[in-house]
């Protein structure tokens, strides 16, 4: 396997988005445009096809890290993957799994007040 049948088989598995995976990329220290990252997805057959080198694709696993749990720096950032989540939630009116999140921040803030 090439590390573009990898990066598609990641980006399947995590449902993003393209706007996402600039964002990743950027995170790991490369900027790419809209197109270029289209590129990267793009089938080996198609005449816009960009191989992903070692490098990038370093830099995609390590910005898909801090995108998905958060800097380790700031630990109380929230992590971007649970934000679009959450979003998406929002977007497709899913109540019943956005009450489900509201019931266990409670259940967490409740146990953070006992430990004080």
């Amino acid at each position: 396997m090439n590390n573009n049948v990898i990066l598609k088989k990641i980006i399947i598995a995590n449902n993003l988005k393209h706007f996402e995976l600039k964002e990743i990329f950027e995170l790991g220290g490369f900027t790419f445009s809209s197109s270029q990252v289209k590129a990267f997805m793009a089938g080996s057959q198609n005449k816009n096809h960009e191989k992903v080198n070692d490098e990038q694709f370093e830099a995609f696993l390590n910005g898909f890290i801090l995108y998905s749990r958060g800097p380790v720096d700031e630990p109380t950032l929230l992590p971007r993957t649970i934000e679009n989540f959450i979003i998406g939630l929002v977007e497709s009116e899913n109540t019943g799994a956005i009450e489900e999140i509201r019931c266990l921040i409670e259940d967490a803030s409740d146990g953070l007040a006992k430990v004080d």
